[in-house]
């Protein structure tokens, strides 16, 4: 049976993640009011790259930023997702060490590779044994309230990240372009949030399409790559449904193919296409032929676009509309959005091994 999009939640939502989502707004003023309070100082020396070393929902910070920044950084911002740095990280390299929990397997050892390495090192925490090893150490941290889910403290971690560039110079003051993306996030909750109908409600009835499809998130180029992957990763954790992301032009060289299955077997397919007003005139051309022939294959297609004047405004707002889209889906399935049994069995298993 297929659950009522309609308030109230508080039955198969019972802790709040729909409420969660609504607030990023507010999440973004407090976290500018915590950085203003508490200011990433500058270094002695400035890094000739940027190492962000962290998994899951703290990861995805670093994505976005690499893609919102990608035309202007002076120097490489790169994600580590792994237990060992990279042999270029070896010197003239900021290694941050971002973990909402702080006991992320992955990242302490990352922070302990960094430490064996002499690098220069900053975290963002809210506390854990990272926060410890940070204040033995005398590493800057950039605090994050706890109590969340990882994936529901993404925009704590995203502006202290862009905040620390601004510390080093790497880019102009954030603060502005963060405020106008808070305003932005209010005006979606109201539009996509819980109490508004599904009539009128984009993130309702994107979640009513996609509802018992195979879901594939594209995105329309580089910069929204990361967007696509938080998409994907949202329906994992939220929705508790397997997902596919992937980018033009890269699949129109291979992935193209695969949709060349014969027969009815692609029509409980969905295709999500990210699109936005800086896609080039070739990639934009691309996305239209290959919405037009995932359409001929019996896909239902869907084009989403982020709302607002400035490029992080469009990047915020299509990350909010994936995240209500993909609560709305575990809603539909009678499932709980905010547990995630399946990493927690992996890690109680990893730590009994």
């Amino acid at each position: 049976m297929t659950e009522s999009l309609e308030p109230p939640f508080t039955r198969l939502d019972p802790s709040g993640m729909l409420a969660r989502i609504a607030a990023q707004g507010a999440h973004i003023e407090e976290a500018l009011a915590r950085g203003a309070a508490s200011a990433w100082g500058a270094p002695s020396a400035e890094p000739r790259r940027l190492a962000i070393g962290a998994m899951g929902g703290s990861a995805i910070a670093g994505d976005l930023t690499a893609d919102l920044y990608s035309d202007r950084l002076p120097h490489p911002l790169v994600v580590v997702r792994d237990y060992q740095w990279p042999a270029w990280a070896a010197r003239e390299t900021l290694a941050v060490l971002s973990s909402y929990s702080g006991n992320t397997e992955e990242t302490l050892a990352l922070y302990e590779g960094a430490h064996s390495a002499n690098l220069a090192r900053a975290a963002i925490t809210s506390g854990g044994t990272l926060a410890e090893w940070c204040r033995r150490d005398r590493v800057p941290i950039a605090t994050l309230p706890g109590g969340s889910p990882p994936r529901a403290a993404l925009f704590g971690s995203w502006v202290a990240l862009t905040g620390l560039l601004f510390a080093l110079g790497w880019i102009e003051d954030p603060a502005p372009a963060w405020r106008a993306a808070a305003r932005g996030l209010a005006e979606g909750a109201k539009r996509w949030g819980g109490p508004a109908g599904e009539s009128g409600n984009a993130a309702k009835q994107l979640a009513r399409a996609l509802h018992g499809r195979r879901a594939y998130i594209y995105a329309g180029s580089a910069r929204l790559g990361a967007a696509a992957t938080r998409f994907r990763n949202q329906l994992n954790e939220n929705a508790k449904l397997l997902g596919h992301s992937a980018l033009v032009p890269e699949l129109n060289h291979n992935e193209i193919v695969g949709w060349e299955l014969p027969g009815d077997a692609l029509r409980d397919s969905a295709v999500v296409i990210l699109r936005d007003a800086e896609d080039s005139a070739a990639v934009a051309r691309r996305c239209d032929l290959t919405a037009e022939y995932l359409a001929s294959r019996g896909a239902a297609v869907h084009e989403l676009r982020g709302a607002g004047a400035s490029r992080l405004e469009r990047l915020t707002s299509l990350v909010q509309l994936g995240d209500f889209v993909s609560v709305y889906l575990a809603l539909l399935s009678g499932v709980d959005p905010t547990p995630v049994r399946g990493i927690d069995e992996f890690k109680r298993r990893l730590a009994a091994s």
